[in-house]
């Protein structure tokens, strides 16, 4: 995998931005605002002061996980992420997929002015362009690009999460519009969503949205999560 390109459409919230609900009390909805910006403040920084050989020691214990996790072996196309701001790297991962000579793929984002993304293709050769934020991108030709639900699982980064599988971002929103489609579903879900994240990224409760898309795993250094089914 290459290890030198950094980013992906996440990085694009790195404003803090928070989800906006109106409450008629406004001293309630500054303590809900400062909250999620305090958590990815906190979490962050504590992402950020790992070294690079404790972030790539924690990428191949997750690969470890990973291979425990029901459909991870058999599926063929996979959604990965490229490690940003102190992110659990997937290097190992990617090399494990690539190995075996199945297809890993990259988001993109899917025109101007939208949070959707869809997948492109990508390999150790791949070649790869700037988005309108100076993220790279994989240059894949258009019949290399996946929709979403062409994927058979994705991993997707993490700031934070809890045990009922709410999960923090970066705040821009581009994995829940982009798989907003799934909160309709109820029997086929595809792809599956797996967070990963470091153990110390998990906290006791996060509040949830009605647009958040729900997580079927959280993957971490030392455990696989199921969430809790919530009501």
């Amino acid at each position: 995998m290459n290890r030198r390109v950094r980013g992906g459409p996440r990085s694009a919230a790195r404003a803090e931005n928070a989800y906006f609900i109106h409450y008629p009390i406004k001293t309630f909805v500054d303590k809900f605002l400062i909250t999620k910006k305090s958590i990815r403040q906190k979490i962050r920084a504590q992402r950020r002061q790992l070294t690079a050989i404790q972030r790539q020691s924690a990428g191949l214990e997750v690969l470890r996980q990973l291979r425990r996790l029901p459909g991870f072996l058999t599926c063929k196309k996979i959604g990965a992420y490229i490690a940003n701001d102190g992110e659990l790297p997937l290097d190992y991962v990617v090399d494990f997929f690539w190995e075996r000579k199945k297809n890993s793929y990259l988001p993109a984002l899917f025109g101007k002015n939208t949070r959707l993304m869809h997948f492109g293709h990508f390999s150790k050769n791949s070649q790869f362009t700037l988005n309108r934020y100076g993220i790279p991108e994989p240059s894949s030709h258009i019949r290399r690009q996946l929709k979403p639900q062409q994927l058979d699982l994705v991993l997707l980064p993490l700031v934070a999460f809890d045990a009922n599988g709410n999960r923090l971002g970066m705040g821009g929103g581009f994995y829940d519009k982009t798989f907003a489609y799934l909160r309709r579903r109820t029997n086929w879900r595809k792809p599956k969503l797996i967070g990963i994240a470091y153990d110390f990224q998990e906290a006791e409760h996060l509040p949830s949205e009605p647009w958040d898309v729900p997580l079927d795993y959280i993957v971490t250094q030392s455990r696989i999560i199921k969430p809790n089914i919530r009501s």
